[in-house]
């Protein structure tokens, strides 16, 4: 009955979900159509952490240093580990490439992964961003945020989103996606209560995670 997906998705990709179907009695086709969904509704709410986090990292940062193009001030005062500063590196050369030199700051921040945002929350950055700009780029949260716990929680979110972009199977993690979700949401919550509420709105993960597991 499913040759043609076996066929077409290749009997590796096809065997995963064999062998999850042989642990939890659902059909590996099921298992496969769950797992779209789940990234499909996934992808709404961690779409919203990228752009919501990169957004306020760049303007409380731009703030701070009392302007817009903060990124070259500290390349210049070598604030960036080597391997960030090759990532500003590639995204100049790209833009520069692409748009003929006549690229924007808000280029430039877009530009740069959401790899890049989560990790200046990283420990080498405790004192030099974290402790006097980013602490304070939550203030919806009740109590001061930690560090350790904003890091975790974006690495999980980056770690998810990225095993969606490469289509992995994220059902094999079932159980833990709703507490991801729960994650994404409290972190824009904790900016923005409202930008929180309409990003929930937009997508019904809750609703399908629920509907499969029911005691």
């Amino acid at each position: 009955m499913t040759d043609f997906l076996i066929e077409k998705l290749s009997k590796e990709r096809w065997a995963t979900y064999e062998k999850l179907s042989n642990t939890n009695q659902i059909a590996a086709n099921e298992l496969y159509k769950r797992n779209l969904i789940y990234s499909k509704e996934l992808y709404v709410i961690l779409s919203g952490v990228e752009v919501v986090i990169r957004n306020t990292f760049h303007n409380n940062l731009a703030h701070k240093y009392q302007r817009e193009d903060w990124l070259s001030l500290c390349m210049r005062n070598g604030v960036f580990l080597k391997h960030h500063k090759k990532q500003i590196d590639t995204a100049i050369e790209k833009l520069t490439r692409n748009k003929r030199g006549n690229y924007t700051i808000p280029d430039l921040i877009s530009e740069l992964s959401f790899g890049f945002w989560v990790h200046l929350v990283n420990r080498p950055y405790e004192k030099t961003f974290w402790v006097p700009v980013l602490s304070k780029a939550f203030p919806k949260k009740l109590g001061p945020p930690v560090r350790q716990d904003i890091e975790s929680r974006l690495k999980t979110i980056l770690k998810l989103r990225n095993k969606i972009a490469h289509l992995e199977p994220i059902i094999k993690n079932e159980p833990q996606l709703i507490q991801a979700y729960q994650n994404a949401h409290d972190l824009i919550s904790w900016i923005c209560p409202k930008t929180a509420n309409w990003f929930d709105g937009a997508n019904n993960f809750k609703e399908f995670w629920q509907k499969n597991n029911r005691e």
